[in-house]
């Protein structure tokens, strides 16, 4: 190689290998100083974005980890919460075994009160834990940890939340099946103040049954509920025989659900579902009622002749006997000019709940001698069915009942001279409806929508139902919250008589909102009811539900008057109208001041440590869940640890080593380029001579 002085090459190589080499120890002493080999993008690139993502799901799961734990310490403090439950369920059973026992001398209304106090102290500590129905923590608790996997986002996401279901761990006194829904009379103002059911009362079941002669031994209520809701509903016919006082009465009411109940119909196992039983309990004036009660359905119970309608509170008016306050009656139009049955003989039908009888008027009968006959007719006064008036006075036939159930009348062909309603004809079958003033009772402790009824509280803006035209059209919504506070709407389409005729009645209607309501794949909206009241001006419908929350929203029909609205009937309302449920009465609790009232207590307190069972079962459930998730997210908090340290950690060895190297490069870099600065000094030796 040829000397130079303008080009040193060798301390140019030598100055390269110096930055090098410092560069070198720059980095390893960043590496050992940091701890990190990739310190920046530009050390390792893809290296980087890896352990990127395991430091992000560390972070997550870190989080996700005390996530989880909150969920532990919530779920233990529930827990805590169910067993000290458990414990005053243990108090609950000592009474109602005490007062069970003929044998108890003491004072009953002590063990009740104690015992009242207890199931009230109950539904305070569900709530305090969020455990009541509605409560914080009665639902689908979803926590999320991280760690998932998954094609998607979403995915991802589900994967990594853990789910633990309290939705069914209620355990306040109504889940636990201590206090249900309960339909008993419970506003004086619509029934006399005297209604007492007790034996020494002048309304004492044995005086009511006496001045109520029933048709065919037998009493009717009809119930209306989820799933037996259509325009029948679920009727029982109690048999009445034998019935003398209190205990016999609730005997043979009970008897007939279970029969109603094991009907093969779904309808059937809808009300045996709802677990509806009859009871008498005492209010606070000491009176002696009839009740029914469900553990956990809204229903509607209502009397179907007067002596059910007595039975219920119903009694006496303007001095009339126990029970005759209600009557059914058709009224006809008549034509007759002759005062005779003219044409061909003629027979007279009437069917009152499945029994029926007939009566023959023969040609040349006079109308005067058909009312007197009709009524003393043997197989009439059976059915409790008698005929008045007299139509050439001005004074129409009106066919009634004395029992007050609804009932049918036909005619067969042959008659010219008499028509028997106006569109009854010769040939034609005619019904009596039950009367405006029939009694219902909605159970309290629901919710409600529509107008004020018997044993109700409610404020909310009165519901009116007027039957929708030929050519009228509404459509109502209705939306259920589940516990998780998620809306669940329906709208059902009603028409009047010119379409599917959902409308053209207030029972048609209310048959197709609950058919439509059970229809849907949707236990929330399974929860609501449409039932039949009578208000001032007619029959209208209201909704009852155990559901906290729901609401009815309608609009306007074809024509506005018509249909399902608020206000008056007849009033044209400016729009439509949406109502939100209110709660009415309350919750009821079993009576311990019975002997008899102990006893189903008792039976009702072992269902309800079963339940709790149940209840703490899902917790230790969630419990055990959720330490599972912990254990694998610590778990992958290490591996993910691990696998960032393998690929973004310093090699302390490894780099320690690097920089003893690094240094004696430096120094040979240093001694190098000093010799190759100097070399260029031996040109001068060349230059001597």
């Amino acid at each position: 190689m040829a000397f130079s002085i303008q080009t040193n090459v060798n301390s140019l190589i030598a100055q390269e290998n110096l930055r090098v080499n410092s560069s070198f120890q720059s980095q390893t002493i960043q590496r050992l100083t940091s701890g990190y080999r990739i310190n920046q993008a530009g050390d390792d690139a893809a290296g980087l974005a890896v352990a990127n993502k395991f430091r992000s799901d560390i972070a997550e799961l870190t989080q996700g980890v005390r996530n989880a734990n909150d969920g532990v310490s919530q779920l233990q403090i529930i827990d805590g919460g169910m067993n000290n439950i458990s414990k005053m369920l243990d108090r609950l059973k000592t009474l109602a075994t005490q007062s069970s026992s003929d044998s108890f001398t003491g004072d009953r209304n002590t063990l009740n009160s104690e015992y009242q106090t207890l199931v009230g102290e109950i539904d305070r500590q569900s709530q305090s834990i969020g455990l009541n129905q509605g409560g914080a923590f009665a639902k689908n608790l979803g926590i999320y940890l991280g760690g998932g996997a998954g094609a998607s986002s979403s995915a991802i996401l589900a994967n990594g939340q853990v789910s633990v279901n309290l939705s069914k761990a209620t355990v306040d006194s109504q889940s636990l099946g201590l206090t249900g829904v309960r339909a008993v009379v419970q506003d004086t103002t619509t029934v006399t103040n005297d209604y007492d059911l007790g034996a020494s009362s002048a309304t004492s079941v044995q005086k009511i049954l006496a001045a109520n002669p029933a048709t065919g031994g037998t009493t009717a209520f009809t119930f209306t509920g989820p799933g037996f809701g259509d325009s029948n509903g679920a009727t029982i016919n109690v048999n009445l025989s034998g019935v003398g006082d209190t205990a016999t009465l609730v005997t043979a009411i009970n008897s007939a659900i279970d029969s109603a109940a094991n009907l093969p119909t779904g309808a059937a196992a809808s009300f045996k579902a709802a677990g509806i039983k009859a009871s008498v309990v005492t209010d606070s004036l000491g009176r002696t009622q009839l009740a029914f009660d469900s553990p956990n359905a809204a229903f509607q119970v209502r009397a179907d002749d007067v002596t059910a309608n007595a039975l219920i509170g119903k009694l006496a008016v303007a001095g009339a006997p126990a029970g005759k306050a209600i009557g059914t009656t058709l009224t006809t139009v008549d034509n007759a000019t002759a005062g005779a049955f003219a044409g061909a003989d003629t027979t007279i039908t009437v069917n009152v709940g499945g029994k029926s009888a007939a009566f023959s008027a023969p040609v040349g009968l006079t109308l005067a001698n058909f009312i007197t006959n009709f009524s003393a007719d043997a197989g009439m006064k059976a059915l409790g069915i008698s005929v008045s008036g007299n139509p050439a006075g001005g004074a129409p036939l009106a066919f009634s009942s004395a029992t007050g159930q609804s009932f049918t009348i036909s005619t067969t062909a042959g008659d010219t001279n008499l028509t028997l309603g106006a569109t009854l004809g010769a040939g034609v079958t005619n019904s009596a409806s039950l009367a405006s003033n029939y009694s219902s009772l909605i159970a309290g402790g629901v919710s409600e929508i529509g107008t004020k009824g018997v044993g109700t509280a409610n404020t909310e803006t009165d519901l009116t139902w007027v039957n929708l035209g030929a050519a009228d059209k509404q459509a109502i919504t209705i939306s259920g919250n589940d516990a998780s506070g998620g809306a669940h709407p329906i709208t059902i389409n009603l028409e009047g008589s010119g379409g599917n005729s959902t409308g053209a009645s207030v029972d048609a209607a209310i048959g197709a909102i609950n058919k439509a309501l059970q229809q849907q794949n949707d236990s929330t909206l399974h929860q609501i009811t449409a039932v039949k009241v009578a208000a001032a001006g007619g029959d209208t419908i209201n909704f009852v539900s155990t559901l906290s929350s729901f609401s009815v929203s309608a609009g306007l029909s074809s024509t506005a008057i018509n249909g399902l609205k608020t206000g008056a009937v007849g009033a044209t309302p400016l729009g439509g109208f949406t109502n939100q449920a209110i709660q009415v009465g309350t919750a009821s609790a079993a009576d311990i001041s019975t002997a008899a009232g102990a006893q189903t207590a008792v039976a009702a307190i072992t269902a309800a440590v079963k339940a709790l069972g149940t209840a703490q079962a899902a917790i230790g459930k969630g419990q055990n869940q959720l330490g599972y998730a912990i254990s694998l997210a610590n778990s992958q908090i290490a591996n993910f640890s691990a696998a960032q340290s393998q690929i973004r950690d310093a090699d302390v060895a490894s780099e320690a080593a690097n920089l003893s190297k690094a240094q004696v490069l430096q120094q040979a870099s240093i001694a190098a380029m000093a010799q190759a600065n100097s070399a260029p000094q031996a040109v001068l030796a060349l230059l001597r001579g």
